[in-house]
């Protein structure tokens, strides 16, 4: 019998010893908004969609103007100039908003396009990592209610993306 217990201690203790596996997570988010390569991706769409907007406010602005001209001048216009002129500015605002809509689309393939850039190039640095450390599992940190400071590999993940990588390749 005491063998029996002694054989059935020393076969559980074996398992728990194997089940011990080293565990980790990276936040993913933090690096794209603070590495080098990720702030250099948002650096990037920033500047696209400033330089747009730019254009986006004067072309407004001067729709404004004409749609103030054209209330202004109501009364003393024939009804039939009056109604192709709204027509005409009922146009041109539709034009506007539709090239709005394709701009944010164009940004936001771009910023998925360029995302995916820094992604591939930092799934190799990650497996480097896991290997070097001994891990067996990466989690995801959004995917973690709580967790050890310790376990946490997104600073030195980062710090070595910085020293491989500081900007993305862009095609503008």
């Amino acid at each position: 019998m005491k063998f029996i217990l002694i054989s059935f201690l020393f076969i559980l203790k074996l398992n728990i010893a194997y089940a011990v596996e080293k565990i980790a997570f990276i936040d993913l988010n933090y690096i794209m908004n603070n590495s080098l390569s990720g702030k250099s991706i948002n650096n990037f769409i920033n500047n696209l969609k400033d330089k747009k907007i730019e254009d986006f406010n004067k072309i407004e602005s001067k729709i404004k103007k004409d749609e103030n001209d054209l209330i202004s001048k109501k009364n003393i216009i024939d009804k039939n100039i009056y109604n192709e002129k709204v027509s005409q500015l009922k146009l041109r605002i539709n034009n506007y908003n539709n090239d709005r809509e394709e701009f944010k689309k164009y940004l936001d393939e771009k910023k998925i396009i360029y995302t995916n850039k820094l992604l591939e190039s930092l799934n190799p640095i990650i497996s480097n990592y896991v290997e070097q450390n001994s891990i067996a599992v990466v989690i995801p940190k959004k995917m973690i209610i709580i967790g050890k400071k310790n376990l946490d590999i997104t600073i030195p993940v980062m710090k070595i993306l910085d020293k491989t990588i500081q900007k993305i390749k862009f095609d503008e």
